[in-house]
């Protein structure tokens, strides 16, 4: 899977770990523009997740460690966001799905086609809680589904910075760290 990103993210992480690879075995790389497109006046493209201003409600399983936000799309289908927060840290790991979904189904696809407005809105109320509850970090991690991965990837083009780390909380072995 190629995760696109902006070239100058490209050359950092390129000199960061002298590779493009984030995991070999499993065949995920970053990838660039090619220099000719640099050459023939290569515009960054636009942000694909414009943020969208987003009401939202904090549900009654939140608390200290744990925030569960519920918030609508224009489709008034109900989301669910839930922050998990490391222990000893200041970082939240991310998991969202549709609001009312079971648990162990958490993973499943909700082929709704609004994943755009969705991410969209999912920025916005990351950026608010940074502000309000002092977040140092962001974490998602990589599912083995190739369309969940792919729309995470895409995230990673817009956050200020991120890199792939290896943890045992996830099944793939690693995740993606970033921060707003």
């Amino acid at each position: 899977m190629n995760i696109l990103v902006k070239f100058e993210h490209f050359t950092q992480y390129q000199k960061d770990f002298n590779t493009f690879y984030l995991d070999k075995k499993n065949g995920y790389y970053i990838h660039h523009p090619s220099k000719t497109r640099i050459l023939n006046n290569f515009k960054p493209v636009l942000e694909m997740f414009d943020v969208i201003d987003t009401d939202y409600i904090f549900s009654k399983e939140s608390n200290d460690n744990n925030m569960c936000v519920v918030f609508n799309t224009n489709s008034n289908t109900k989301y669910r966001l839930d922050l998990i927060k490391e222990p000893n840290t200041k970082i939240y790991h991310l998991a969202f799905s549709l609001e009312d979904v079971e648990l162990d189904k958490y993973e499943n696809l909700t082929k709704l086609n609004e994943s755009k407005e969705v991410f969209s809105r999912i920025a916005y109320i990351l950026k608010d809680l940074t502000k309000k509850f002092n977040i140092y970090e962001f974490c998602i991690g990589a599912t083995g589904l190739d369309k969940k991965d792919f729309l995470y990837s895409k995230m990673m083009r817009y956050v200020e910075s991120w890199e792939k780390r290896d943890t045992v909380e996830y099944e793939l072995g690693w995740a993606l760290y970033f921060k707003i």
